[in-house]
Order: structure tokens, then C-alpha cells, then sequence
């Protein structure tokens, strides 16, 4: 086979097509790779001048085939243009971190594009300095009294909101009748837990757990992403310091830090929160989006999110109820044919009869928030209607700086929404150790 220039990878076969299209018509030879997990044996293979990547795609992402290209000896002379969707700086900046020689957004200007990869495969465009990373904090632990759990029947699910806020720039004075902890949501069966996030919230539902000394033969724990507001309660979930617990830790590998180096930092490092070793019994699990069935009737699967490096969304089929847990996503609500993420996560989450998702913003601050990666209120109020076609809505994410007052016209403002435009849909903006009592199928 004749050495190609170029090598584009792209889960999205009319995008991928057209750009291989668009790059042949003025004499280039392109291979198109549609299954991402065969990029880097292709490039291997093929040894192209020029890679063009997707970021979001199933298998590895393109921050992966970055740096594993630009890794390699043999291979980190390929020139690599990131074409992407997903076009935050924080984004472009981990591109050039990689070793991406240019990012280009989706959707891109097709009388141009070939230009555009032409000028950088002859190296005449320079790279733009992407800016400086914002610094994060962390965010403040505050004492609750801890409700009591019932023990539930065969049949139920109980899902417990232990933390919805989002990370604040400082730490607040002020209490919140909503709470103040950061990402955290239990899902608890006769049998089973399932922990989604361990942001602050996890520290109290850590406390429940060993208090009652109920000892799951599996507690499941999926991170979405690795930004501090989703792990900081990580190192003080009190099951990981009793050797009654099996604990399973779920998350998808990111190009800057694995799963087991999170986890590792987390429990052993000298900077770390806690200052002993875990006792219980740990698995990690590095996933990648796909779907996995956990045990009989239990079935996870996660798709990769329209948020700032690798992110998933998870899906919990259980019992025959679908629960899904998005804190992180951007809705677009304007999608065009090469901007596909609102029509690809309403079929992953269709017909969920919990849709927790990412309502971070009023719709007049997301007027000026957009593609930070997280959403207006409206856009998830709709999505979550027509696309999720879900039977609850609780909105995530809230910006931590929001008044009490304010969060209760957010809720007011979707209410008032749904009943405008007759949808059929109940929403929420949980209070923390709000609980939703699902019944399903024994």
C-alpha cells in the first residue's frame, strides 16, 4: 500500500469522510481511521506526515493518540492538528501539552479547512500559545446531623444527593439552605452501593456508612473526571480505613494523570488528606466509554462528556430503572451536522427515569459563560424533554456563588418552563441529603 500523507481519525463517518474528501481533492493520499483503538497501530504502520484527530471518540481519546505519538521516538515527528467539538482553552491548551501542532474547531469552515491543513502540513502556520491555566481551591467541609437510612425492600432504590455545588474561588461565610459540598451521589439497593463522585460530599456518606455498619459486599465508586471538586472527599471516605469493605474504583484514564496515580496521590502521598494507608480491600477499574455489566441485572455504561479533559458520563441500568449522572456537560442546544454531542448523549440517556445533569448557569450568566463546559438552564430543561425524555431532572452543578434566592428562581424559572412548553417532566434542585426513592424490579 502507498505510504499516506496524512492519517485522520474520526469516530464520525460523515465528518471523517469529508475531511478525507476535502484533502484528496487537492492531491493528498489519506488513510481514515473509524475505530480509534486502531490509530496507533495504523500510524505505526503507515508512518503519515500528518495526523488529523477527533478528541471525543470511543476507545482512546485524541489527547491519547497526542501522547502517545509525541511519546514515541519513532513517531514524534508526525505533525498532529486536533479537530474538535470540544473547544475550550483549557481544552486547546492540554492539545499543545500533548503535543498537538494545531486546533482546529468544529465545526470548521470547509472552504478552508483544506488551506488550513495544507499551510501546517508545509509548516508555514505558527502555534498559538494557548493561555495559562486557572489555579483551583478547595472547597470547605462543613458538619450536618446525618440522617438515618431506613433499611429498603427488595425492589427499592434510593438515591441520595450528598453534595451538588460547584467549587468556589474562595472559601463562603455564608450557609446555604441547598448545602455547600461538592460532587457526591449515592444509589443504594438492599444488595448494593454505588457512589458517583468523591467530591466533599462523600465524607458524610463515608460517616453513615460505618455508623451503621452495613457492610456491602461491593461498594462501587465512579469518578467522572479528576477536577477537584469530584475527588477532593476522596481520602476521608471512612469505608477505605475498615477492613469489613471491598471497595471498586471506576474512572476513565486521562493523558495528564491515570486513575491509579489519582488514587495512589490520593491515599499515599505526603501532601494527601489522610495520613494512613487504606485497610479495605481496593480494585481499580480504568473504563473507557463503553458498557459494562457489573453483575446479573446491573449494567454501567459512560460516555465520554462535552467538558474540559476526559469526562464521563455514566448511566446506571438497575432494577429496570435507568439512572444517569452527568454533573459536568455542556448541552449546546444549537447543534449542527458537525457538532453532534446534544443528539449523541440524548440517545446514550434516553428514557432515564433520573436524569441528573449539569445546570450550572441562569441563562442570562451563560450568555456570557458559554463553552466553559457547563450548562444553561434552559438548554437542560429542554434536553431533558425532548431528547432524554427523562421523568425527573435534577439540576447539578449549581455556580457556588449563587444565593439561596437565587437557586430557588432557578428552580422556579425550569418549573415555570416545563408548564409553558407542556412537557412532562418533574424537576429538582436538590438539598443535600435530598433523597429520591425509586421503586423497581425485584
Amino acid at each position: 500500500m502507498e505510504t499516506p500523507d496524512i492519517v485522520i481519525v474520526d469516530d464520525d463517518p460523515m465528518v471523517g469522510e469529508l475531511s478525507r474528501d476535502l484533502l484528496t481533492d487537492i492531491g493528498y493520499k489519506v488513510t481514515l481511521v473509524q475505530d480509534s483503538l486502531e490509530a496507533i497501530p495504523t500510524i505505526k504502520a503507515q508512518m503519515p506526515r500528518l495526523i488529523v484527530t477527533d478528541i471525543m471518540m470511543p476507545g482512546i481519546s485524541g489527547m491519547d493518540i497526542c501522547k502517545s505519538v509525541k511519546s514515541d521516538p519513532a513517531l514524534k515527528h508526525i505533525k498532529i492538528i486536533v479537530v474538535s467539538g470540544k473547544s475550550y482553552e483549557v481544552e486547546k491548551q492540554r492539545a499543545f501539552q500533548f503535543g498537538a501542532d494545531f486546533f482546529l474547531q468544529k465545526p470548521y469552515n470547509v472552504d478552508t479547512f483544506s488551506a488550513t491543513v495544507k499551510s501546517i502540513l508545509e509548516g508555514s502556520v505558527a502555534n498559538p500559545a494557548p493561555p495559562p491555566a486557572a489555579p483551583m481551591a478547595p472547597d470547605i467541609i462543613r458538619e450536618d446531623e446525618v440522617p438515618q437510612a431506613s433499611d429498603l425492600d427488595a425492589g427499592q432504590i434510593c438515591v441520595t444527593v450528598w453534595g451538588s455545588r460547584g467549587l468556589p474561588a474562595v472559601l463562603p461565610n455564608t450557609a446555604s439552605r441547598y448545602g455547600r459540598q461538592t460532587s457526591c451521589v449515592s444509589v443504594e439497593t438492599k444488595e448494593h452501593l454505588f457512589i458517583f463522585d468523591a467530591g466533599t460530599g462523600i465524607v458524610e456518606l463515608g460517616k453513615e456508612i460505618v455508623a451503621r455498619k452495613r457492610y456491602y459486599k461491593d461498594i462501587w465508586v465512579c469518578l467522572t473526571h479528576f477536577h477537584l471538586d469530584h475527588i477532593l472527599g476522596l481520602g476521608r471516605f471512612a469505608p477505605l480505613y475498615d477492613s469489613n469493605f471491598a471497595i471498586h474504583l471506576i474512572g476513565a484514564n486521562d493523558p495528564e494523570k491515570s486513575l491509579k496515580e489519582v488514587a495512589q496521590a490520593t491515599f499515599y502521598s505526603s501532601f494527601s488528606l489522610t495520613k494512613q494507608p487504606p485497610k479495605a480491600k481496593i480494585d481499580i477499574y480504568e473504563i473507557l466509554e463503553d458498557n459494562y455489566e457489573l453483575f446479573s441485572g446491573v449494567k454501567l455504561s459512560s460516555m465520554y462528556a462535552n467538558h474540559p479533559t476526559s469526562t464521563l458520563i455514566y448511566v446506571l441500568d438497575i432494577l429496570g430503572k435507568k439512572i444517569t449522572f452527568s454533573p459536568d456537560s455542556e448541552i449546546w442546544g444549537d447543534a449542527t451536522a458537525f457538532q453532534d454531542y446534544d443528539e449523541k448523549l440524548g440517545g446514550f440517556v434516553r428514557g432515564s427515569d433520573l436524569f441528573m445533569h449539569d445546570a450550572a448557569f441562569t441563562d442570562k450568566d451563560y450568555e456570557t459563560r458559554k463553552h466553559e463546559g457547563h450548562s444553561g438552564l434552559s438548554n437542560v430543561v429542554d434536553f431533558a424533554a425532548e431528547k432524554a425524555q427523562a421523568r425527573d431532572l435534577v439540576l447539578f452543578h449549581a455556580q457556588p456563588d449563587y444565593s439561596d434566592e437565587q437557586l430557588d428562581q432557578m428552580l422556579a424559572d425550569a418549573k415555570a418552563r416545563v408548564q409553558a412548553k407542556g412537557f412532562a417532566l418533574n424537576c429538582h434542585l436538590p438539598v443535600e441529603r435530598q433523597t429520591f426513592l425509586l421503586q423497581g424490579h425485584t
